[in-house]
């Protein structure tokens, strides 16, 4: 059963600002066809979930806990849909200005910085509380992450988009 935090106080806060401020989603232009967003969606939560479990939570790892409790709480639940909006918006953008040459590696660097940077204020927030992990490591993981995420999405617009041609 999901415990609820012990003491509500600013990593509970953030998340559910981030939660709330990407409700902002919905107002924005439909761009992407609908099984591809749930795609999108899934993956934005699959892909730090199964790195969170790989190197946060398991045995000998353990570089980082989440939230304030090293027991599964209601608020590490929660913390999935703080990665949808990033998902989805770093393929939103991509899908709109098509970057191309050098402008793809400008455009993974943007959104690796912009990560970075989102995690370093999630670590002043507790809402990671490193234990062996340094913020510098998050810099090449996001650059592959984001690559494959962008890759992944060439792929299934691909088939999509062969399967509307049969």
């Amino acid at each position: 059963m999901l415990t609820l935090p012990k003491q509500f106080d600013e990593n509970e806060w953030f998340i559910i600002t981030v939660v709330l401020l990407s409700s902002v989603l919905f107002k924005l232009p439909k761009r992407l066809p609908t099984v591809i967003t749930i795609l999108i969606l899934f993956l934005s939560m699959a892909i730090p979930k199964i790195i969170d479990h790989s190197i946060a939570a398991a045995w000998p790892y353990n570089l980082y806990d989440l939230t304030d409790s090293r027991k599964f709480e209601l608020f590490d639940v929660i913390l999935d849909g703080v990665y949808c909006p990033f998902g989805y918006l770093c393929i939103y953008f991509y899908d709109k200005f098509h970057p191309k040459g050098f402008k793809i590696v400008l455009y993974i660097l943007s959104w690796t910085v912009f990560a970075v940077f989102f995690e370093y204020i999630a670590v002043k927030l507790h809402v990671f509380n490193y234990r062996g992990w340094k913020l510098i490591y998050s810099f090449p993981t996001y650059m592959v992450v984001i690559s494959l995420f962008l890759l992944f999405y060439k792929f299934v617009t691909y088939y999509y988009k062969r399967t509307l041609e049969v």
